[in-house]
């Protein structure tokens, strides 16, 4: 008796689920879809082919971070300057 309470209730829960994305894919899905199936054939191909070809690894983005510990005295700087008002 139970587990035949127990499945209605999943099989309930199943199926409002299934409907409910049903009608998410209608509203947003196919427009997502399209969207990111759209950028990906404007995307040109050459910008990301030319460094795997050449064996030449990308830009380093590691290369331009500036120093903390300058951070830190500018920000402990502003903060004194802060409090004397």
């Amino acid at each position: 008796m139970y587990l035949n309470v127990i499945l209605t209730i999943f099989v309930i829960v199943q199926v409002v689920t299934m409907i409910l994305m049903y009608k998410w894919w209608n509203k947003y899905g196919r427009k997502l879809f399209t969207t990111f199936t759209d950028m990906k054939s404007k995307i040109p191909n050459q910008m990301f082919n030319s460094f795997a070809s050449n064996n030449v690894k990308g830009p380093n983005p590691f290369g331009n971070i500036p120093d903390m510990g300058a951070m830190m005295k500018q920000f402990e700087n502003m903060t004194k300057n802060m409090g004397r008002k």
